[in-house]
């Protein structure tokens, strides 16, 4: 059975992962647009990238401050807390991409959907692929069993 400190460093390192993957493609769109001959619109898909990168890191890291097992009404807490923070987070930063940083709108949100891509791709694929632990194995496949 995997320990709460094995769950966490996983989870973490799933984090760290997801956001290298969000880097990575954020930096080909943005590579391949400024090679296209639009060195404007490149930044402005890396500043929309930045965004969704930096708001879903603070609600993961957030989140990771709590065992759900051990304190599932703390943890649900965290969860609603950290998704407003999240809203409001993305939306300043947005605010101040295109507003004080004169980002053009359209790349913009173009580079942070790209963030959006790699979480899709993720849950599309089940990710992160713990392995599951025997205890809880035949509780999961009951209780979900077309998973």
């Amino acid at each position: 059975m995997m320990g709460n400190t094995q769950t966490f460093h996983k989870a973490r390192l799933a984090v760290l992962t997801l956001t290298a993957w969000q880097l990575l493609l954020t930096a080909a769109i943005a590579g391949a647009v400024w090679l296209g001959g639009s060195a404007a619109a490149a930044l402005s898909i890396v500043m929309g990238g930045g965004i969704g990168m930096l708001a879903g890191l603070y609600q993961a890291i957030r989140l990771l401050q709590v065992d759900a097992g051990a304190e599932p009404q703390a943890f649900m807490q965290g969860l609603w807390i950290s998704e407003l923070v999240k809203i409001v987070l993305t939306g300043a930063l947005f605010l101040v991409a295109i507003r004080l940083l004169h980002a053009r709108m359209v790349p913009t949100i173009a580079g942070f959907a790209a963030t959006y891509i790699v979480y899709w791709v993720a849950l599309g694929t089940r990710y992160p692929w713990f392995e599951p632990d025997v205890a809880t194995q035949n509780l999961r496949e009951r209780n979900w069993p077309d998973s």
